[in-house]
């Protein structure tokens, strides 16, 4: 059997998986609404926004849209996403355009450079495309705010279906859309930055992150700082995120977070291990040399 085929029938066999286990609410009110109509009540907006963060959409409900909406944030069981990437949640913002009668149709904005990424179409002539919900502008800092384009047959034209938009300066617009909320921010921790601005060879910068919304004050303790909780604190963002940059030479480093008072483990780190001085279990961290081995452990 040919590896185009294993792939194939390896897809066929989630999709079968996938459909049985959500066999219980396709026929359920809300999910009429997506075989019966153009779109599910939720992705239409009539319910809050704010609810349909943590919805789950389907394929086959993508594939029943008939009217191009607003974007939005969405989490979408996406089969071809798990066949190239190994995840089966695919976790973005969803941009669509009615395309019905045009041949090619891509979304270009500042979360690509303005490169144009082509879009998928659906059968009834939906064209569409989940963007990873981060990026980072000039100055590695990341981004919420999405300005975008469709390429139309190669003509530039903004959303029709999204009401926010700005002048681009050369007589057109800009489409906005503002990322309200982000739940991947909970599943965070840390990251090895390289910035070209910043390239010290003998240091790497560290970003420390954790997602602790109903905390006051979080410090950061480990062999870099002699296990001092009053060395390193963490800085408090509005969405809850608490966030550190220290720059640490290569090397295996062991810590841990104190949180109002309490000692606690990197949440999302996996990787832990023993402190043989106080046989406490710590959150493990290795930072290598090379640029093609440094670790991003972002989730």
């Amino acid at each position: 059997m040919t590896e185009h085929k294993k792939i194939n029938k390896f897809k066929y066999t989630i999709i079968i998986l996938i459909s049985l286990f959500s066999l219980g609410s396709l026929f359920s009110e809300e999910a009429m609404d997506w075989l019966g109509s153009y779109s599910s009540r939720e992705l239409e907006g009539a319910i809050d926004r704010d609810n349909t963060l943590n919805k789950i959409y389907y394929y086959w409900q993508i594939q029943s849209l008939k009217r191009a909406v607003s974007p939005r944030y969405i989490r979408l069981i996406d089969i071809d996403n798990y066949v190239v990437n190994y995840t089966l949640l695919n976790k973005g913002i969803f941009f669509t355009y009615n395309g019905l009668r045009n041949e090619q149709v891509e979304v270009c904005g500042n979360f690509s450079n303005w490169h144009c990424t082509p879009m998928q179409r659906n059968r009834y002539g939906i064209y569409y495309a989940v963007i990873p919900p981060v990026f980072k502008d000039k100055d590695d800092k990341e981004r919420n705010v999405f300005e975008y384009k469709f390429r139309v047959d190669g003509i530039f034209e903004y959303d029709p279906a999204n009401p926010e938009k700005t002048e681009d300066g050369e007589g057109s617009f800009y489409s906005i859309y503002t990322l309200p909320g982000k739940d991947f921010e909970k599943q965070l921790t840390y990251r090895i930055i390289d910035s070209e601005l910043d390239n010290d060879l003998d240091f790497k910068m560290v970003e420390f992150r954790i997602y602790v919304p109903e905390a006051n004050t979080i410090a950061l303790v480990g062999d870099f700082n002699q296990w001092n909780p009053e060395h390193d604190y963490l800085v408090k963002e509005p969405t809850g995120l608490f966030v550190l940059k220290k720059k640490l030479k290569p090397g295996e480093y062991l810590y841990n977070f104190i949180i109002d008072g309490q000692t606690s483990l990197d949440t999302f780190n996996s990787e832990t291990r023993y402190r043989v001085e106080t046989d406490d279990l710590c959150s493990y961290l290795r930072i290598s040399y090379g640029r093609e081995n440094r670790i991003v452990a972002d989730k």
